[in-house]
């Protein structure tokens, strides 16, 4: 969630999505955005975004929500993973490797609770 894309509820502060290239890309980088690209959806935004980097380019559904039970994230970190080098948190890639790329299976009430928490975090609140 970074600060370019609007703000969030955190006690820390974001993050510039432009402080946040690496590099080099990670070695497993097509695993990883399979990973990003296959979380549960938690808040589906229909949305065209340009790319922070290239405004020529545009990101479909950007702002939507996924989640693994464990991390939130917007739709388009794949993206910029894959195409800008975006770092992904060391926690969060250390979760990612250790699951071996698959995200795991949620109950509906499971993803009913992280759906609410990341309203919240999103000032997306009824």
């Amino acid at each position: 969630m970074f600060r370019e894309f609007g703000p969030v509820r955190s006690v820390e502060p974001q993050q510039s999505i432009f402080d946040s290239v690496i590099d080099e890309e990670l070695p497993d980088a097509a695993q990883v955005v399979t990973y990003l690209n296959s979380g549960h959806v938690l808040i589906d935004v229909m949305d065209v975004a340009d790319d922070a980097f290239d405004s020529t380019r545009q990101v479909m559904n950007g702002p939507t929500v996924l989640t693994d039970g464990d991390w939130l994230w917007r739709k388009d970190l794949a993206y910029y993973v894959r195409r800008h080098r975006i770092a992904v948190p060391e926690d969060f890639l250390a979760l990612i490797r250790a699951r071996n790329y698959v995200v795991p299976s949620r109950g509906v009430p499971e993803l009913t609770d992280c759906s609410r928490q990341a309203r919240e975090l999103m000032f997306w609140n009824s």
